[in-house]
């Protein structure tokens, strides 16, 4: 007798699994359509923006760092702390060389990463002071 009920026990257990999946299933069916939820990693549907690629990155303390990111065809210079992300100017992509090893140089003259950054940042301080 313990058997049987031991049995019954086990099926509906599975049955309740079955049903708290299935409601499971259709409540993200449902966010998914009213957009509220991601698409879980497939492909999006729809208009697609300009591709994002983070070009490169330089810490400059411990909660701020200079990036260079390619948007479509422009290559910005912004800079990311904590709170804030700052444009801090367009840069040719022309002028930077990247390397396998993640090392870079800018044909400008820079001998290391080091002084690539300040030339650049001297270039993006430029452009943006006011005169």
């Amino acid at each position: 007798m313990a058997s049987a009920s031991t049995l019954m026990l086990f099926v509906r257990l599975i049955m309740s699994l079955g049903v708290v999946i299935g409601l499971m299933w259709i409540a993200a069916n449902v966010l998914r359509k009213r957009g509220i939820a991601g698409t879980g990693g497939g492909a999006r549907k729809g208009p697609r923006g300009p591709e994002v690629e983070l070009v490169a990155r330089k810490p400059l303390g411990r909660n701020a760092s200079i990036a260079v990111v390619r948007v479509g065809e422009r290559s910005m210079v912004i800079g990311v702390t904590e709170h804030q992300v700052t444009n801090l100017g367009e840069v040719e992509f022309a002028d930077i060389e990247l390397y396998e090893d993640n090392t870079w140089t800018v044909s400008s003259g820079a001998t290391s990463p080091a002084s690539a950054w300040k030339m650049m940042l001297e270039q993006m301080r430029n452009r943006t002071a006011r005169h």
